[in-house]
C-alpha cells in the first residue's frame, strides 16, 4: 500500500533576515491609503511594498496587471534578493509564528500544504471564488514564481493530534525567538525557526504534520489560483504546494462583517412593513442597545431612518448562519440585491473598521442609508458550512491574525 502524502509538510522558506525584517514585511497592499503608500514607496526602499511596485522606483511603461507587469515584480524581487534583504534557507523548516497585539495573541505553524491532498478533502473551504481573480492570481503567480503571503488555516479543535501539538508548540515558544519585532501599528511578530531534521523538528512532523484536516480561514482565491498553476504547471516543483499558516481553531479570532445598503427608495413607514412582513421567520423589535453589534448570534440589528430594531431569528430557520439569513430576507427579499459581490448599492464594513463614537455615530450620520450588524459568525457554524461542502455569503466574516507579506515567501520554481 502506497504511503499517504502528508498535508503539511517544512519549507526552505525565503525570509527577510531578522535585523531587516521590520523594515521588508509589509501590511497587504490594498490595506494602505494613498498618501500612507506614497509615504511608504518614498521612504522604506526596503519594504515588500517596492516589488510589487516595481513602477515606483524605475521607468517601467507597462500597463499593470499584465504578465509583462507581473515580470516587472519578479526582476524586483531578484534585486531584493541580490542584495540580500530577502534570504533562502538551506534546509526544510517548520516555521513558527506567534503575533501579539495589546488584546490578544495568535501562535501558528507556518509551512507548506500538499495540493493534491487539498483537492482530496484535507483543506475543506467555505467561500465562493471569482474566475477573474482566479486567472489574474494564477496569471501573477506563473510570472513571479512565488508566494509571498501564508493562507490562513485553522486545526480543527479536539483533533487526535491536538495534545501533542500543543505540547512541541509549547516546548519551542518557550525558548528565545528566532526573530522578535514590533510594527508602527502596535504589533509584535515572533518567530521560532525549527530544522526538519532536528529532535523538535521530527516532533513537529510527528504532530502537526500528522493533521489530516484543516480548514481554510482566509485565502480562498489564493488556494483557487494555486490549484490553476499546479494543474498548468507540473513542471515547476514548489507549485504542487502553497504557503500556509495553520492556527489552532479555539485559538482565532473571528469579528463581524456587516452591511450598508445606500441608495433607499424606501420610506419609513415602507421599511416598517417590510420589517413586519419577517414575523414568520424572526422577531422584530425596537432595538434596547441602539446601533450597536448584537451580543448574541442569531440577532441582527437594523438602523434606518433615525431609528434602530433587533431581529432575534427563530428557532429552526433555515439559514445555515446570520450572514445566510441576512442575505436571504433583507438584502435579497427586501432590497432586490441579487448579487452581493457586484451590487453597487452595498458596501461591506469588517468590524475592525468601526468608525469613531461607533455604529450609531455612522447611523446617524447617514440616516438615508440602511445599517445591518450581525454577529461575528463562530467558527463551529463555519467548519460545519465547510464539512457539508456549502459556502457562505460573500464578505461574511474577518478572520485574524493578518499575516504581514514577504514575512514568509515558499518560491515555485524550487523543490518544496
Amino acid at each position: 500500500m502506497t504511503e499517504r502524502r502528508p498535508l503539511m509538510t517544512p519549507l526552505a522558506a525565503v525570509t527577510p533576515p531578522r535585523h531587516m525584517a521590520h523594515l521588508v514585511a509589509s501590511r497587504s497592499y490594498l490595506s494602505y491609503q494613498k498618501d500612507e503608500l506614497r509615504d511608504k514607496l518614498k521612504h522604506n526602499p526596503y519594504s515588500y511594498i517596492q516589488v510589487i511596485n516595481p513602477d515606483a522606483s524605475r521607468d517601467i511603461d507597462t500597463p499593470r496587471g499584465t504578465p509583462a507587469f507581473f515580470e516587472e515584480v519578479r526582476a524586483e524581487y531578484d534585486a531584493f534578493k541580490s542584495r540580500g534583504w530577502l534570504v533562502g534557507a538551506e534546509e526544510p523548516e517548520w516555521l513558527v509564528y506567534k503575533q501579539s497585539t495589546s488584546s490578544h495573541s495568535w501562535t501558528g505553524v507556518v509551512c507548506n500544504l500538499d495540493l493534491a491532498r487539498c483537492a482530496e478533502g484535507g483543506l475543506r473551504t467555505h467561500e465562493q471564488t471569482l474566475a477573474s481573480r482566479e486567472t489574474l492570481f494564477t496569471s501573477f503567480l506563473d510570472a513571479v514564481g512565488f508566494h509571498a503571503e501564508p493562507v490562513l488555516c485553522a486545526k480543527p479543535q479536539g483533533s487526535a493530534t491536538a495534545p501533542a501539538s500543543s505540547k512541541v508548540m509549547a516546548e519551542t515558544t518557550s525558548q528565545p525567538a528566532h526573530t522578535d519585532f514590533m510594527t508602527a501599528d502596535g504589533v509584535r511578530h515572533e518567530i521560532w525557526r525549527v530544522p526538519m531534521h532536528s529532535p523538535s523538528g521530527k516532533a513537529f512532523s510527528d504532530t502537526w504534520g500528522c493533521e489530516d484536516v484543516l480548514y481554510l480561514a482566509d485565502g480562498h482565491h489564493r488556494l483557487a489560483s494555486s490549484h490553476r498553476l499546479h494543474k498548468a504547471r507540473p513542471d515547476l516543483p514548489g507549485a504542487a504546494h502553497i504557503l500556509a499558516l495553520v492556527v489552532p481553531e479555539e485559538d482565532l479570532t473571528i469579528l463581524g462583517f456587516h452591511k450598508e445598503v445606500r441608495d433607499i427608495s424606501m420610506t419609513r413607514e415602507s421599511w416598517r412593513e417590510a420589517l413586519a412582513s419577517l414575523q414568520g421567520t424572526c422577531d422584530v423589535a425596537p432595538s434596547k442597545h441602539g446601533c450597536d453589534v448584537p451580543h448574541v448570534p442569531g440577532q441582527i440589528t437594523l438602523a434606518f431612518q433615525g431609528e434602530s430594531w433587533t431581529l432575534t431569528r427563530r428557532p429552526g430557520c433555515d439559514a445555515a448562519t446570520d450572514a445566510d439569513w441576512v442575505n436571504v430576507h433583507i438584502l435579497g427579499n427586501i432590497l432586490g440585491i441579487a448579487d452581493a459581490r457586484h451590487d453597487k448599492r452595498l458596501r461591506h464594513l469588517p468590524e475592525p473598521q468601526r468608525p469613531e463614537g461607533g455604529w450609531q455615530a455612522k447611523a446617524a450620520a447617514h440616516p438615508d442609508r440602511i445599517l445591518v450588524l450581525i454577529h461575528p459568525i463562530p467558527f463551529s457554524d463555519i467548519r460545519a458550512v465547510a464539512d457539508a461542502g456549502g459556502t457562505l455569503p460573500p464578505k461574511s466574516t474577518w478572520v485574524e491574525p493578518k499575516i504581514r507579506s514577504a514575512l514568509f515567501i515558499h518560491e515555485f520554481n524550487a523543490a518544496p
